[in-house]
């Protein structure tokens, strides 16, 4: 019988390259939010703060500080859904598989042909904490696809030619040691931990300054109508402030526990 994932990839026919062995792919089929919903979150100010509060609301608290996965470029900013990664450590250690010429699959342009524009690709390279998940060239092809950026729990390498590239990327840190001879796909778009964060494919993938958020698939129209809302209040309140509002004119806008 042919599985849906069969399927799926029967449309991409003469577009892969073999490089994701088929059983290590969960999914084709992300949910992917339309575009008004994104442009709506891009236009939030404060946006993955705002985010936070209201998930807080919610019961979710998904937020990767920046102290955990830092931006490698000041300004960066990033919103998109998820397509996952999760790589492992290579049966074979680096010193055989460089003398045998042999290389565990990693994915590379397969994973970028089976994404979008606009996609965040979120690797998971935490089974391998010091080898690169993502190096120059893959983040031209990244970039190349319009991409909204790449979120690693894990290292990469060439890090100017990502700035160079204008590409958001957060990661636990940057290496010199490649991955190509470390590590292997375990598998493409299925669950995957972040920095202790559970991300799914099509959840939307927050990031800036402050570090990166997920917004549950489930939750991402609810959550933006909320956090438009509290921007409003919040530009009254400023609004107030910066015209000498006494601090209970303040608090009557926003109550003073929601500073």
């Amino acid at each position: 019988m042919t599985s849906a994932v069969e399927r799926d990839l029967a449309a991409y026919q003469g577009r892969l390259l073999g490089l994701v062995p088929p059983e290590r792919i969960r999914t084709v089929a992300v949910p992917r939010p339309a575009a008004a919903l994104l442009a709506r979150y891009r236009a939030l100010p404060d946006l993955t703060s705002s985010i936070a509060d209201v998930l807080d609301g919610h019961g979710v608290d998904s937020a990767i500080p920046a102290a955990l996965l830092p931006p490698i470029a000041p300004g960066q900013r990033m919103v998109g859904p998820a397509v996952t990664v999760r790589h492992g450590p290579a049966p074979l250690n680096a010193g055989h598989n460089v003398a045998h010429r042999t290389s565990p699959k990693l994915g590379g342009l397969d994973e970028v042909t089976l994404s979008e524009p606009g996609d965040v690709m979120v690797i998971d390279g935490s089974g391998v904490p010091f080898a690169s998940n993502i190096g120059g060239l893959m983040a031209t092809a990244v970039a190349e696809k319009g991409f909204a950026g790449i979120v690693v729990d894990g290292c990469v390498r060439d890090v100017e030619t990502m700035r160079r590239l204008g590409l958001p990327v957060w990661a636990r840190g940057a290496t010199p040691r490649t991955g190509k001879h470390r590590m292997e796909l375990v598998e493409f778009n299925g669950p995957v931990t972040i920095a202790g964060v559970g991300i799914r494919p099509g959840d939307l993938i927050l990031g800036d300054t402050d570090g990166v958020i997920v917004v549950p698939a489930a939750l991402i129209e609810a959550v933006i109508g909320e956090a438009e809302e509290a921007v409003r209040k919040e530009d009254v309140l400023l609004a107030a402030l910066r015209s000498g509002a006494s601090p209970a004119e303040s608090a009557a806008i926003v109550a003073p526990e929601k500073w």
